[in-house]
């Protein structure tokens, strides 16, 4: 009896991580990278940045020379009341003109330039929430993973724990049915039996959740998974972590640029105050058009200054706006700073302390193996009450979830640590998306143009791959025994989720059941 108590958990816990490690698994590394290349996230982020890049280009034509062409054609009449008429005075003419205007930006206040800076700031920002969304959806992907791993090996011990317990009612029956026992002894077995089960139905609930959140991240079902380890290469210090996340996190990074975009904003409403520069070349041509009887063609080349005097305070009011826009940015830039330091703070507390409990507990456990040993065969004989027998076993039980979880967040705070210094994408070596790098600045502040594209259609969705096909589920190999004496895999137990994959749609024997129903006499 004592190694029917003791033998299931120690084999569960001695063979999980060889199963767990098999060669064929699909590493967290291996997730990382499937979430980061496929998931519509990343894309739309992406996408964010093009647009962003767009506007920049946009921006930056108003630098151009600006070009129209303007045509007219049809009936006009004109009538000046002047002696002598002149010719066509008072009649219907047929007439028909053509112009060019050509107009260059000389000066505005360097509103435009500033404008372009904007704009430029703007995408810097957009480029670096493509690197964050990045980041932040692998973190997603390596918690999704850290915890189906986890609640597997919660599962195998849930249903070890749940076997001993079975084992020790099967014992308790036995003696109450020879009067060795009291009813008290088989209802209070009874009692943690159910506890077993209910525990068990917990972790699989929460490993059902763990995986629909493995599905969203990296677009595929958790299959083979191994249980992963503490990472290696981390900085050596805390102060090393915050002084890279300080310069790498693309949250801060996107805070920065927004807060130079905001300055740039403010600097663009300075143009509203001074006049506005343009030189205008114009060339026309009509034929009995314009009050002219015949063939008219004018040529012109101006400079053509224009300024708004005053429209009412709104000028000044839109710069009081921009100032305090650029005040917001930069507290926000500063906030960031914060939370990236309260984030580093959680990470390395999380990764050195519970190397401390990690130890404790597993001299707790070897403690606990020594105490149900010895409870047992004071059992045996007399010196121990059930009672004692059941909450030793509940405080291993205890102190292996404990345990399971400690080292999971440990592996968790790993990948935490290096999000929030903006480099586990780095680190795994995926490769990183082309639209998170800012735009090249050439000599003098100048930034490369390009040819508009021409677009006949509406784009497509967007670069493949952006959807990952979703696999069958495969039912996990751990295996509890059933009370006929066969054994059921741990989703055999859940009522309906083999019923969502195997193709049965229950929806339409439910409308001809009810169809059925409502056609009785009632």
């Amino acid at each position: 009896m004592r190694f029917q108590i003791i033998a299931p958990i120690v084999i569960g816990l001695v063979a999980l991580p060889v199963s767990a490690h098999s060669q064929s698994g699909f590493s967290i590394n291996d997730a990382l990278k499937q979430a980061v290349a496929t998931n519509p996230g990343v894309g739309e982020a992406a996408a964010n940045r093009r647009a962003t890049e767009s506007e920049l280009r946009q921006q930056q034509s108003t630098l151009l020379p600006q070009v129209r062409v303007e045509g007219r054609w049809g009936p006009e009449r004109f009538n000046q009341n002047v002696v002598p008429a002149p010719l066509g005075n008072g009649n219907w003419m047929n007439g028909r003109a053509a112009s060019v205007v050509v107009r260059q930006l000389l000066f505005d206040g360097f509103t435009s330039i500033n404008e372009i800076w904007r704009q430029t700031a703007r995408v810097n920002a957009a480029a670096a929430r493509v690197h964050e969304r990045t980041e932040l959806l692998a973190l997603d992907a390596a918690e999704a993973y850290v915890d189906v791993t986890r609640y597997l090996r919660l599962i195998t011990i849930a249903e070890d724990n749940l076997r001993v317990h079975r084992n020790l009612f099967a014992n308790v029956q036995a003696r109450f049915d020879g009067g060795r026992a009291g009813e008290g002894d088989l209802e209070q077995t009874r009692e943690r039996v159910e506890a077993a089960e209910a525990t068990l139905a917990g972790f699989r609930q929460s490993l059902d959740e763990a995986r629909a959140k493995y599905r969203r991240a990296v677009g595929l079902e958790p299959v083979n998974l191994r249980t992963p380890g503490r990472l290696g290469g981390m900085p050596r210090s805390k102060d090393d972590s915050l002084a890279r996340a300080l310069q790498f996190n693309p949250t801060i990074k996107a805070a920065d640029s927004d807060a130079r975009a905001a300055k740039y904003a403010f600097d663009s409403t300075a143009g509203a105050f001074v006049p506005n520069v343009y030189l205008e070349g114009r060339a026309s041509q009509g034929i009995d058009s314009d009050s002219y009887v015949g063939r008219r063609d004018d040529v012109s080349g101006k400079v053509v200054v224009s300024w708004d005097i005053f429209r009412g305070g709104q000028d000044t009011w839109r710069r009081k706006e921009m100032a305090e826009r650029y005040i917001e940015g930069t507290m926000r830039h500063a906030r960031l700073q914060r939370d990236a330091v309260e984030s580093i703070d959680k990470a390395w507390a999380a990764r050195t302390l519970t190397a401390d409990r990690i130890s404790a507990l597993s001299r707790q456990i070897a403690s606990d193996r020594k105490v149900i040993v010895a409870y047992q065969k004071e059992y045996e004989l007399g010196q121990r009450s059930l009672v004692d027998l059941l909450n030793a076993q509940n405080q291993l039980f205890n102190g292996l979830v404990s345990l399971i979880s400690t080292q999971g967040v440990a592996v968790f705070a790993d990948y935490q640590l290096l999000a929030a210094m903006g480099e586990l994408i780095e680190y795994i070596k995926a490769p990183p998306p082309a639209d998170a790098a800012p735009l090249p600045i050439k000599p003098f502040g100048l930034f490369p143009t390009k040819l508009p594209p021409v677009l006949l259609h509406a784009p497509e969705s967007g670069p493949a791959p952006l959807k990952a096909e979703i696999g069958q589920p495969v039912i996990p190999l751990n295996f509890a025994p059933t009370n006929d004496g066969g054994k059921r895999g741990a989703r055999d137990q859940a009522p309906g989720f083999t019923d969502r994959w195997n193709g049965v749609d229950p929806t339409a024997e439910l409308v001809e059941a009810a169809a059925n129903w409502r056609a009785l006499p009632h």
